[in-house]
């Protein structure tokens, strides 16, 4: 199971896949499940994951991918599927890209919430927009990580289609476009 992160509207679904691998940044685990450091309070459901499923973690170390550091592959093996650090919403949030042919499409999780932010002049709607600072954990490097983002979409977007986990705009972009999100 490939998991952008660990908050409660991302990992709900663990406990259904009680034998599956659960494959997190390194950060986040520590942050989520070991509690080094503390999280906000609320932040996660320990009870997610409280039947003790696998992990699979993912560290600093890694390839390049579209200008993208420590990118690893799903086991260090699948080439086709990708775990891209994407800090800043959470301090182990990854997208998570998966090859089909010679395109990408790339599931940024939470980078950013609204699909106006990736284009050259961003914007995001003012309620939405304050509900993404709120959940922060490193506002500085998740301003970073959308304006790499932006910059792959304008650079690459013919080669990389990039979605993020709660605008349907995104969402109905990639449907049109026959990918699939499950």
């Amino acid at each position: 199971m490939l998991l952008t992160h660990l908050d409660r509207d991302h990992a709900g679904g663990v406990p259904d896949f009680p034998h599956a691998a659960i494959h997190v940044h390194r950060a986040e685990y520590d942050m989520a499940v070991l509690r080094k450091p503390a999280p906000p309070e609320g932040r996660y459901v320990t009870g997610q994951w409280s039947h003790g499923p696998g992990w699979a973690f993912y560290g600093e170390a890694g390839e390049d991918w579209f200008g993208f550091k420590g990118v690893r592959a799903l086991g260090d093996k699948e080439a086709d599927i990708l775990m891209i650090p994407l800090a800043g919403h959470t301090l182990g949030h990854c997208g998570i890209a998966v090859r089909s042919a010679d395109r990408w499409l790339l599931h940024a999780g939470d980078s950013y919430f609204h699909h106006a932010q990736l284009d050259p002049s961003p914007r995001v709607p003012l309620m939405l927009g304050y509900f993404q600072r709120r959940g922060d954990m490193d506002r500085k490097m998740r301003i970073a990580n959308q304006a790499r983002l932006r910059a792959l979409k304008l650079n690459h977007g013919d080669r990389v289609n990039i979605v993020n986990s709660h605008d349907p705009h995104d969402y109905e972009n990639c449907r049109c476009e026959g990918h699939q999100l499950s």
